[in-house]
């Protein structure tokens, strides 16, 4: 049996999601989404290999389409791009790509504090409306899959995730 797996939806709603087979085996979230984020959640039950997804100096990139009250501005996208302070903590550099109106677009970061990117708005005065994560290092979310939906992971998925690593 695989050891990873592939969910789309939202919180610990994936537990419900599995069939009674997988709930038994030990699988867990690599990392997690926020109460009010949607997309793609990694499941595993390799401990080592999660934990090394999630180490801020293994720079992998997790990408996620935002929605915002405000429109984003030049400056407010330089400041995002370059790291703000979110309570103490000055997040890592980050890509950050509005769409022409500035109310949407793609944030891409190789960090995950809690909240981060909803911080990382309200440190520029704005506020994240909707957030779905679309990327996880080299895996992109599914579209053949609905909300609350999952698939195995196949093994060139695999070894990408152990390639998209940076080696300590």
């Amino acid at each position: 049996m695989t050891e990873y797996g592939f969910y789309r939806g939202s919180g610990a709603a994936w537990q419900r999601a599995l069939p009674p087979e997988l709930q038994r085996i030990g699988l867990f979230p690599c990392g997690r989404l926020d109460k009010n984020t949607l997309g793609l959640m990694l499941l595993t039950n390799n401990g080592e290999l999660a934990h090394k997804l999630l180490l801020p100096r293994m720079h992998v990139a997790k990408t996620y389409a935002f929605s915002c009250k405000f429109p984003l501005h030049a400056e407010d996208v330089a400041q995002l791009s370059s790291g703000v302070d979110i309570g103490g903590y000055v997040t890592k550099p980050c890509t950050v790509l509005p769409d022409a109106e500035g109310k949407s677009g793609t944030i891409t970061i190789t960090e995950g504090k809690y909240h981060q990117i909803k911080l990382m708005f309200e440190a520029v005065h704005n506020q994240i409306t909707a957030l779905e994560r679309r990327c996880f290092g080299n895996l992109s979310l599914d579209p053949c899959l609905d909300r609350g939906e999952w698939r195995y992971l196949t093994d060139e998925e695999i070894n990408g995730l152990k390639n998209c690593i940076c080696k300590e």
